[in-house]
């Protein structure tokens, strides 16, 4: 947005560098002006001015560096998804069968492989098993207590 203050502009007067400068500038000089109607006047005409501008100039923001930049690039990455959205082929019910399907197949084909692969290098089922059997099944007293508990008749 252009300045609305340059087309009325004069190098005739000075400036100041802040709007808070102009305003105690302002002040003083009407303040130095007798009381009665050229004070009220120009009281009235200065702040017809400010409240003027104070509507019409937008507030603004000032950019963080970069921000222009990175604006420029989301609004380019955003361009581009939405061009990547209209290329892409819509996902439908057969679309999701045969990725399905597909993920199926692979893991029919594949798990079992890969269980033994890893049974193989990780686990020693022979070395396990006897030594559950050794700590649970104590095949020794289950005799002896079938034999104790036996009768036993021989007739010659």
């Amino acid at each position: 947005m252009s300045n609305p203050f340059k087309p009325h502009a004069s190098n005739l007067f000075a400036d100041r560098e802040s709007i808070d400068a102009v305003m105690i500038y302002v002040n003083n000089v009407i303040n130095s002006m007798e009381p009665g109607q050229d004070r009220i006047a120009a009281t009235t005409a200065i702040m017809i001015l400010v409240n003027t501008a104070a509507k019409l100039w937008p507030e603004a923001s000032i950019p963080a560096p970069g921000a222009v930049e990175l604006e420029l690039r989301l609004e380019a990455l955003a361009e581009r998804v939405s061009e990547l959205e209209q290329s892409r082929p819509p996902v439908t019910d057969v679309v999701v069968q045969v990725v399905q399907s597909e993920i199926e197949a692979w893991a029919d084909d594949n798990f079992n492989n890969l269980a033994d692969d890893w049974l193989r290098n990780h686990a020693d089922l022979d070395s396990d098993i006897e030594t559950w059997m050794d700590n649970n099944m104590d095949i020794e007293n289950e005799v002896r207590e079938v034999l104790s508990s036996a009768n036993l008749s021989i007739t010659f």
